[in-house]
């Protein structure tokens, strides 16, 4: 009895800690008539890669604390078994303390691929956008005139 209440604590631990990370609203463009409206694809490009790492960095912490509070469970649950263990006698207790352990284990790993599909998929790189017929023509014009090493 003692073991699935604190199997249920350290499940409802996980689950708070996936549900409490901050929410974000996707940035949406006002519709005004700046300077900002005009950028350059290159521009746009810069700030959708610096986006995209921040994304990245995101996605790293959390899996840093599910990938911690993986580990505590398993932890917790290998001592758990090694402390009951000590006291066991009979097979019949040995056999029940390590199916215990296993089964702790086994729900830490459904918990952690849980929380892991909940972050949902990578994500995706920005494309870097190609210069323009203008750019690359002015970029062999230069060539043109230089000599040759």
């Amino acid at each position: 009895m003692q073991k699935r209440r604190e199997l249920t604590a350290a499940t409802l631990l996980l689950v708070t800690l996936v549900a409490s990370t901050p929410a974000q609203a996707e940035p949406t463009p006002s519709p005004t008539a700046t300077a900002e409206a005009y950028k350059t694809p290159l521009e746009q490009y810069k700030l959708d890669r610096d986006e995209y790492q921040q994304a990245l960095k995101d996605r790293d912490s959390r899996m840093r604390v599910i990938n911690a509070t993986f580990k505590n469970s398993v932890d917790k649950a290998n001592a758990e078994a090694r402390a009951a263990m000590a006291n066991a006698i009979t097979p019949e207790q040995k056999t029940s303390t390590w199916s215990a352990r296993r089964n702790a284990v086994a729900l830490a790993i459904t918990l952690r691929d849980a929380a892991i599909l909940a972050l949902g998929p990578m994500p995706t790189p920005p494309a870097k956008p190609e210069k323009s017929s203008m750019e690359k023509s002015d970029y062999k014009s230069d060539q043109k005139g230089r000599a040759k090493r």
